[in-house]
């Protein structure tokens, strides 16, 4: 498990993979990340505590991430995170959430900006088809408006590949991730054991026939395995 690397390629920043409590939600149907956790204090700072202190400070961006959302750490490996940031002159923090916690997020932002660090926000919203998010992805969103998602997500997950999507789908969500967000993750599926199936046909579609319209965008990140940004 790497758990620690920067990312060179276009929004250039040092990466951390943490561990947290577990995601409160863990029920999305493509989704065992989850599995990434541990509940036991002292344990899981230990294993953080070691992480963050790798990161430098060099591009002065920083991308936390932990199988679940930023608020599922446990007191003090949030504390050391923003220990981190303010001692190595942090200026942006990325972090994830889900959107049941968009209160939290409010807070967070709020202190964030007392600690001179920009707080961006990264959100699995997986597509806008909000049917096919929450009848088949599962994702407990519920069904809010693009307003009311940009209102808690700066950068916004895209999900491809999975059974039941269309390639036009797919287009059409990363074009709106692009109109209203200010970055998009589009994430290639990758089946794992006992969650949905892939669509194979349909990622091999999308390598041949939207990868390259969007693969040099500024803004547009494309994951072709999970382990593209070198954690995981």
């Amino acid at each position: 498990m790497e758990r620690y690397s920067k990312i060179l390629d276009k929004d250039k920043r040092e990466i951390v993979l943490l561990i947290g409590n577990g995601c409160k939600w863990s029920k999305c149907k493509f989704c065992n990340y989850h599995l990434d956790r541990n509940n036991v204090e002292e344990e899981q700072f230990k294993i953080n505590n070691e992480i963050l202190n790798k990161v430098t400070g060099e591009f002065q961006v920083l991308e936390a991430i932990n199988s679940g959302s930023i608020f599922e750490l446990n007191k003090r490996s949030f504390g050391k995170l923003l220990e981190v940031c303010i001692k190595k002159n942090v200026k942006r923090l990325i972090i994830e959430s889900h959107y049941m916690y968009k209160k939290q997020i409010e807070e967070l932002r709020n202190k964030c900006k007392e600690l001179n660090i920009q707080l961006q926000v990264k959100g699995g919203v997986e597509t806008f088809n909000a049917d096919f998010r929450e009848k088949v992805l599962n994702k407990g969103f519920g069904y809010p408006t693009i307003e009311e998602l940009k209102k808690v997500f700066d950068v916004v997950n895209l999900l491809v590949g999975v059974q039941g999507q269309t390639i036009e789908q797919i287009e059409n969500d990363i074009n709106i991730g692009i109109q209203n967000f200010d970055r998009v993750c589009v994430n290639v599926y990758k089946e794992m054991d006992d969650i949905m199936p892939a669509d194979e046909e349909l990622k091999s579609r999308f390598i041949k026939e939207i990868y390259s319209k969007y693969k040099d965008y500024e803004n547009v990140d494309i994951l072709i395995e999970n382990t593209d940004f070198g954690v995981g």
